[in-house]
């Protein structure tokens, strides 16, 4: 199993979030965990954050697109890895969050 944080920031980072976190929990199935979304307000930013816990990269691309389809309306989303790999999602950004995925869950623990 790998695990992950997901953050989504924007104008509407709360509402974004929960909607991203309803899709991680159908995606990740019985054997994975979704946290409840937290959301960090700072005088510049709101961010919401969302714990994962997975199995397979198919969160990978539950991930990419949700962002696809929100991007346009200003969603961010930095995926960052127990190992201190930071994604921020980018236009073809979804095969290098796959492999990041693929490493975290087959890695040693």
């Amino acid at each position: 199993m790998g695990n992950a944080t997901v953050e989504v920031s924007g104008a509407q980072a709360a509402r974004w979030a929960a909607e991203l976190r309803a899709a991680l929990a159908e995606a990740v199935g019985p054997a994975g965990s979704v946290s409840p979304v937290q959301v960090q307000r700072s005088a510049e930013m709101v961010i919401a954050v969302i714990g994962l816990v997975f199995s397979g990269v198919e969160v990978a691309k539950t991930i990419t697109e949700w962002w696809g389809a929100r991007r346009r309306d200003g969603a961010a989303v930095t995926v960052l890895l127990p190992d201190g790999t930071r994604i921020e999602l980018t236009e073809g950004s979804q095969a290098r969050l796959e492999i990041a995925m693929r490493q975290d869950d087959t890695g040693p623990r």
